[in-house]
This record gives C-alpha cells, structure tokens and sequence, in this order.
C-alpha cells in the first residue's frame, strides 16, 4: 500500500500527467491521467474512509454551477472537468492526510532537481527552465513550498542542503514572484528564529554561483537584471516588465460589469473560451473566481486561505512551516488562474487545511491577546 501511495503522490506533485503529455503525446498524457484518477478510486475504496474537506467542496460546486450558465464551449469537457474535480476533493481525504510532511519534501526535491537537469542537460533558447512542470511560474512555487516543507526536517545539515537545493533551482526558473516570496518567507521565519538568517545566506550564496556562471544558458534579460541589483544601474525597466497588475487592470471593467453571477467558465483564462476578448489570461485566482462564477464562490475561496493563513499563526512555535505554506499559496493565487485541475496546488491546500484545523493550536506570541 505504501507503494501504491508513493505512485498517487509522485503523479500528483511532479505533475507527471501535464509532462507526459507535452513530453511523449496525447496517448501518454491521457494514460496518465487515467491511471492517477483511477489510483486515486482504488486508494479510496482500499483504505479508511475519510470526511471530505467540506469547504473546498462547496467552493468548488458554486464555481462549476454558476459559471456553468455562461459557458459557451464544450460541455463535454466542462462536465469531465467538474468530475475530475469532485472525484479528487471526495476521495483524496484518507491519502492526503496520510502523507507527511518529508514524504511531500522528497517529492518536491525531484521536481526541483528536474529543474536543475533542465538548466544542465536541456538548455533552452528561452533560457528560463521548469524542469517536469513546463511553466517557470509553477516550477518557481514548488521550490518555495519545497523550501517551506523543508522546515520540519529536524537535522540542520539536511534542512540547510535541501534549502540551497530549493533555493538554486527556484533561480532557474527566473520568476520574480519565487525571489519576492522567497525573500519574504525568510523574513517570516526570523520571528520564528532569528538563526534562521542563514535561509538569506543559503539564498546569497545560491546567487554568487549563479551570477558567476558563464557556461550555463540562461535567460539574459532576466539574468542582467538580476546581475544588475548588485550594481549601481539597476535595470527597472526588465525587472518591472510586464508586471502582474498591468494585466489584472485589463480585467477590471471586466469583473466590476458582472460582479454577483460572472461572465462564464474559463472565460478569464486567455483560451479559446475567452468571451471576454481579453487574450492575456487574467493570472489571478482571486480575479478569475470573481469575473468567471461571480461574488459567492469568490467569498468562499477567500474565507478558506484567510481561514488557513489565521489558523496557521496559532501553530507559528511548534510548526512555522504552516504559516511559510499558506503565505505561498496565498501568494501564488495573486499570479496563477488554473486552480480548479492545478492538482498540486490543491493537494497542497487540503493538507495544510487539514493540519491547521485538526492539529492542536499552541497559543505563541504573535496570536496571544
């Protein structure tokens, strides 16, 4: 059964299912799938059956139905999606919380080594990399919640490798929200342990090698401007382009023109069901619920991380990797639209959801009134 586990969880968090079916083809793309949904019905009906997490349930049908009323693309698929969805909240209770927090860890320090793989023995024109998980962007927040999950593992020699490890290949990928972020969860974790500075040095140290690479084919925009930080020119120009909030202010008019019910599914993401006529893709979470479902399931998706990001001060002694999780995700739905089949994310999600609320609060400092 362990076995059986570890399968579900490396399809899961490595996103296998995406790469295969860029990297070998629909036929293997869809096997994949395939075998994850049906692993996840066979895990389910083998094991002790758990509640579902109520919330991510309701949150997930309000979004399906009232955004279903607008949709003008295949309902075919919008059907596969709402069962693929429902299957994966209802029947991933007993495995997610049976996994721990070094089995998450490990997983995603294979994805980043993938990172790292890509950079040496893949390089591409781009010069941008994301090993097994094609986009940078998602490449860059399993670094940051490999990182963040590397705060349990007690030896501080294996804690601070995976940390270098995490830090080097979320680089690669260039993403100025892993920087940011980065910075932030470190900054976080001072509270927790001022010797905890050393994640800023691991950081530090991470740049030099890279800063001093020159073999290494990497994107030179990004990468001058990175070099430039350190310099007395710093290149604002390539570090603020294209930001985040240039493209959700092209959604604005959008949102505010059907606040309560939504223009329709998926028609935020910058697809071919894009009725909105804006190409870009909104790339927020928070936005996307808003514009395509309306008010209600907005609401909820905000009830539910300002519920994780709350209940997880309450655990900052004893488990400060909590507060670290909920910052990333809370973070990264301000860049990404594809939450409802980003599987990772939500496994992610439930798990700390089923940590911060089931585990005992120790009151510390921060919380204490």
């Amino acid at each position: 059964m362990q076995i059986f586990k570890y399968i579900l969880l490396t399809l899961v968090l490595l996103s296998l299912p995406t790469f295969g079916l860029y990297a070998f083809g629909p036929g293997v793309g869809s096997a994949l799938v395939l075998l994850m949904f049906i692993g996840i019905l066979g895990y389910f009906f083998l094991n002790k059956k758990e509640k579902f997490v109520f919330p991510f349930l309701v949150l997930g049908l309000s979004y399906y139905l009232i955004s279903g009323v607008n949709f003008s693309g295949f309902l075919e698929d919008y059907i596969n999606d709402i069962i693929k969805y429902l299957i994966f909240i209802i029947l991933t209770g007993y495995l997610i919380k049976q996994t721990k927090q070094i089995e998450v860890c490990i997983i995603l320090l294979i994805g980043a080594l993938s990172i790292l793989v890509n950079v040496i023995q893949f390089p591409n024109s781009y010069g941008r990399y994301s090993g097994l998980y094609l986009n940078p962007n998602t490449a860059g927040v399993v670094c940051l919640l490999g990182f963040a999950y590397s705060y349990s593992i007690k030896s501080l020699k294996y804690r601070l490798l995976l940390q270098f490890l995490f830090t080097i290949a979320g680089i690669m990928t260039f993403s100025r929200s892993f920087i940011l972020v980065l910075i932030l969860v470190n900054l976080v974790s001072m509270i927790s342990n001022k010797k905890n500075i050393i994640g800023l040095l691991i950081g530090a140290v991470a740049l030099v090698i890279i800063l001093g690479t020159t073999t290494l084919q990497l994107n030179s925009k990004r990468f001058s401007a990175l070099k430039s930080i350190f310099s007395d020119d710093v290149d604002r120009e390539a570090i603020s382009e294209n930001p985040r909030n240039e493209t959700w202010a092209l959604y604005t008019d959008v949102v505010l023109d059907k606040p309560i019910y939504g223009h329709g599914y998926k028609s935020m993401q910058g697809k071919e069901t894009d009725t909105v006529g804006i190409k870009a893709g909104v790339h927020n979470t928070y936005l996307m619920v808003l514009g395509e479902s309306g008010l209600i399931p907005f609401l909820l998706l905000t009830y539910i991380y300002v519920f994780i990001f709350i209940k997880s001060l309450k655990h900052f002694s004893a488990h400060p990797e909590y507060n670290y999780l909920s910052i990333i995700l809370i973070t990264y739905l301000l860049v990404s639209h594809n939450f409802f089949d980003n599987y990772l994310i939500l496994f992610i999600s439930i798990w700390l959801y089923i940590k911060v609320k089931e585990s005992p609060e120790i009151i510390n400092p921060i919380t204490k009134s």
